[in-house]
């Protein structure tokens, strides 16, 4: 019996061992710059399906630096899609358990639980205090409370981590509106244009602005702060 399954098991091994491999350069080609590379050039030229699919897979495979690249393309709806892989990027970058617990304050924040929103991130910043986007949604959570400089005070702390990370800087615009800063609210709406600067919302947002703080401080020249 020995010598009939010996042979059978050398067979397996060397299956097992074959597919090891395989799947190994899978994944190495999956991750490599050429394949993401592929997936950008389809993001920006490939038919809706295709864009829609290329946009999940750089997600997925952690393609941030071509989703950042196509934040900043003529197209609205490649825009568009990129900025959304991009949230999704964030919010698992820190693994699965952690993305579970972005998505339990998601929906305590969709039932204006806030206090148990606000629990569960302050869990997730002590145990992942790297993880950007943990202090970006509990920034969020801070804003729908009305506590804009404990808002603010997160939100810095998640563009530390992740300078592109449009959307803190535009939570931060928002606190330093309601607190009468518009000098901040327009270094901050202009940190955000530097990752999509074709937002045309924002240009004219930040128009609107540094004209308001202009009326506001007529005697001197309004400083670009640079962030």
């Amino acid at each position: 019996m020995h010598r009939l399954l010996t042979p059978l098991l050398r067979r397996v091994y060397v299956v097992f061992g074959v597919f090891s491999a395989a799947y190994c350069c899978l994944i190495l080609f999956e991750h490599s710059s050429w394949h993401k590379e592929r997936l950008y050039a389809k993001l920006c030229s490939g038919t809706r399906e295709q864009r829609i699919s290329a946009a999940f897979d750089l997600s997925y495979f952690d393609g941030e630096e071509q989703l950042l690249r196509a934040c900043r393309v003529s197209s609205p709806t490649v825009r568009g899609l990129a900025m959304n892989s991009l949230w999704d990027l964030w919010a698992r970058a820190a693994g699965h358990a952690a993305f579970r617990q972005v998505q339990a304050a998601n929906l305590a924040i969709e039932r204006k639980a806030y206090p148990e929103a606000l629990r569960i991130l302050t869990q997730l910043t002590q145990m992942q205090p790297d993880f950007p986007e943990a202090w970006n949604r509990r920034a969020t959570v801070y804003w729908q409370m009305g506590r804009y400089e404990d808002s603010i005070a997160d939100a810095q702390k998640a563009v530390a981590l992740n300078p592109n990370h449009f959307g803190a800087w535009q939570g931060m615009v928002l606190c330093y509106i309601q607190l009468g800063d518009l000098a901040e609210a327009c270094r901050c709406i202009r940190a955000a244009l530097r990752v999509t600067p074709r937002d045309r919302a924002l240009q004219h947002f930040l128009g609107h602005c540094e004209a308001v703080l202009q009326l506001l401080t007529p005697h001197r020249r309004v400083q670009y702060d640079t962030v």
